[in-house]
């Protein structure tokens, strides 16, 4: 009897206990029906989770992920168009690649030399309105000195060139531009500059001359502006700048009060134009003292020329960063590293014994004429005032 009863109190308790999920999923062993009541209000009343929650979110997750890939997904049309876009401008960007004679540095140039042509003769126009009354006669001594050390350069450019796109397989385009001739205009001015204009146009300021003393001096300053012509510069310039104002009229459509522009214009100025400018006057000094050296003329006479021009500013020059002209010690060094190969051009040409006596006779008969020419003057000026 005693066991029979203890085994039937034992089945009673099996019914009396019961099993309780708890918020977890997991099953909660309650021993007895009070306790089992009270713990399955707790547990209804209870929030769910952190851990129900993402395992909600992560049954839930294929059919929101599928649902936000619908609408992330770029229509076709703006992927042809945008790739269409940038093929173009890719395109566009590599048929205008052009390379520095000598250099070879590569760069970009969107205009071509006949535009280059024409804004050049437009430009020289305007410039003998300018200098009208300033301009010196072309028997004037200085005049007739700049002619011919000039065209002496010019040849030596022609030959330049031809050596260059021999020596590259590449299309000599640039003989057409050096086939024009080139006009030589001295001005009267207490200003020493010097500038070559597309288009063959060479102006020289007479205040120039006390820098450049000699016809070797000189030769270094013309070689240096024409071999800005050569290298096709004043294209450069204008394409980098047709770009700058592109990009800022088109932070208009970001920014219409334009005060983005206005940040943009002179960040380019500071970081592109002015640093690409320096590299350009660099460019033309090595090039402009091979010119000098082919055309037989001395071309450590380019030091001298720049040794004066640093002593003369008495280092009130600007930062550098901030010019558009390298600093002449910035220059020198570099002369210094051209000079080796120059010289050897120079010195192994066994024309240039000859040539340089032909330039000897050449200039002393430009003295005596100057010298007959201002005797004649003189006694013009007698005879008119009697």
């Amino acid at each position: 009897m005693m066991y029979l009863y203890n085994m039937y109190s034992h089945q009673i308790s099996l019914l009396r206990t019961s099993l309780v999920f708890n918020s977890y999923g997991r099953p909660t062993r309650i021993s007895n029906c009070f306790t089992n009541v009270v713990v399955r209000r707790k547990i209804m009343s209870e929030p769910p989770s952190s851990s129900t929650t993402r395992r909600n979110k992560f049954l839930a997750a294929p059919r929101q992920f599928q649902r936000h890939e619908n609408h992330r997904r770029i229509p076709p049309y703006i992927l042809f168009t945008a790739g269409g876009t940038l093929l173009v401008i890719g395109g566009t960007y590599y048929a205008f690649l052009d390379r520095v004679p000598l250099t070879n540095r590569q760069r970009w140039i969107a205009t071509t030399t006949t535009m280059e042509q024409e804004l050049g003769d437009s430009e020289y126009q305007q410039l003998l309105q300018q200098f009208r009354g300033a301009i010196l006669p072309p028997q004037h001594r200085a005049t007739r000195t700049v002619q011919r050390v000039g065209n002496r350069i010019v040849a030596a450019a022609q030959e330049f060139m031809t050596d260059y796109h021999a020596s590259t397989n590449t299309a000599s385009r640039d003989l057409t531009l050096l086939a024009r001739p080139y006009t030589f205009t001295v001005v009267q001015s207490d200003m020493a500059n010097a500038f070559c204009l597309p288009g063959n146009h060479v102006f020289v300021m007479t205040g120039l001359f006390q820098y450049a003393r000699t016809e070797d001096e000189l030769a270094a300053v013309l070689g240096h502006e024409i071999a800005h012509n050569l290298a096709r510069h004043a294209g450069e310039k204008m394409s980098g700048g047709l770009v700058v104002n592109l990009l800022a009229r088109s932070t208009l459509l970001l920014d219409p009060s334009g005060l983005l522009a206005m940040m943009i214009l002179p960040a380019a100025s500071i970081f592109r134009e002015l640093p690409h400018s320096r590299i350009q006057e660099l460019e033309a000094d090595e090039i402009g003292v091979h010119l000098a050296a082919l055309a037989c003329y001395d071309p450590r006479a380019s030091k001298r020329v720049f040794q004066r021009m640093k002593d003369g500013l008495d280092g009130k020059a600007p930062p550098e960063f901030l010019s558009t002209h390298p600093s002449h010690t910035s220059r020198l060094a570099k002369f210094d590293m051209y000079m080796p190969e120059v010289m050897q051009t120079f010195e192994s040409n066994e024309r240039c014994a000859v040539i340089r006596q032909q330039m000897e006779r050449a200039r002393l008969a430009a003295a005596r004429d100057a010298l007959l020419r201002e005797r004649q003057a003189a006694q013009g000026a007698v005879w008119h005032d009697l």
